[in-house]
């Protein structure tokens, strides 16, 4: 290893210092920089603890061991110390924005998606034809509804995000229909929501709708 002279690079006060207690000898002096943890370079780290985060988040919404193991190819055993061992700090599942917003600032707003269309009998998008937005406000008279029906308004029921659908040019609520028709029979203008767009429909849907968004 090639050494420097350390009256080189040392100021002569901490040289006189470093003399002391090492005059004459070779010395190394190591970086203050950690070494990357496993995984941590690569990304597959944080891919794992999403992972096992989404596995945590489908138990506590009322999925079995067995279904989770099949689903993530895992044994029985695998997903009950990982249920079970309370190592995954994730947010508690529940129908409403503040839990949504939580999924989302820890990048797990998929999952919350997934695991809300699940509660009401629904299957999520296959997103892998889909961008999916973070949480974002979205002007509601951009939304296009399939109804003009009066709808009981609920309030408590405006705390839910909308899931909202961006496809051929269009916005839409399929999952929610009822629920869009009360927010703007109660003249709302925006609303929380998570947008699906079409891959190949990203770069229009983002040019000339992105800027309206709030977060």
């Amino acid at each position: 290893m090639k050494y420097e002279n350390a009256k080189d690079i040392l100021p002569a006060r901490l040289l006189e210092e470093v003399q002391k207690y090492a005059e004459g000898k070779l010395i190394y002096i190591p970086k203050t920089d950690k070494p990357k943890g496993w995984g941590e370079a690569s990304g597959y780290r944080e891919k794992l603890n999403k992972r096992n985060a989404a596995i945590c988040s489908r138990y506590s919404a009322g999925q079995s061991i067995m279904e989770i193991a099949e689903e993530f190819f895992l044994s029985p055993e695998t997903v009950k110390k990982l249920v079970y061992g309370k190592k995954v700090n994730l947010p508690m599942f529940s129908p409403s924005i503040n839990s949504a917003e939580q999924y989302s600032a820890a990048g797990m707003g998929e999952e919350w998606v997934r695991t809300y269309l699940s509660s009401i009998d629904e299957a999520a998008p296959d997103i892998s034809d889909f961008f999916m937005s973070e949480l974002v406000r979205i002007p509601l008279r951009f939304i296009e509804t399939d109804e003009d029906k009066e709808i009981a308004a609920d309030k408590s029921f405006f705390e839910v995000p909308l899931i909202v659908i961006y496809d051929n040019h269009d916005f839409s609520a399929p999952y929610q229909a009822d629920y869009l028709n009360s927010l703007k029979q109660e003249k709302r203008n925006s609303h929380y929501a998570f947008v699906f767009a079409r891959n190949e429909e990203y770069n229009y849907f983002w040019n000339n709708y992105g800027k309206h968004f709030q977060r």
